[in-house]
């Protein structure tokens, strides 16, 4: 699976972490500074496992659960209609 940022996100970053509006629906989402550092990937077109990977070092957390913390962002950002998936070609 690859993701997107939407065209209709807007992304702020502020002290703690960041904030990201929908111009579309004018709903924003904000982020702590783990997801920041996930949302920069994702605009860098980083892998979600690649994603994973620089969250257990930058963080020092375990694979699982950085694991379940980008699958759970990822899954809310979708939700929101911040980012976008698709299948790799």
């Amino acid at each position: 699976m690859h993701y997107t940022i939407s065209p209709d996100a807007a992304f702020a970053a502020v002290d703690d972490g960041a904030v990201v509006l929908h111009m579309g629906t004018k709903r924003y989402y904000s982020l702590n500074e783990t997801g920041t550092f996930v949302w920069r990937r994702l605009e860098d077109g980083v892998p979600r496992s690649e994603i994973v990977a620089r969250v257990v070092d930058e963080y020092d957390v375990g694979i699982v659960e950085a694991e379940m913390a980008v699958t759970r962002l990822l899954e809310e950002l979708v939700q929101e209609q911040l980012i976008h998936t698709a299948e790799r070609a």
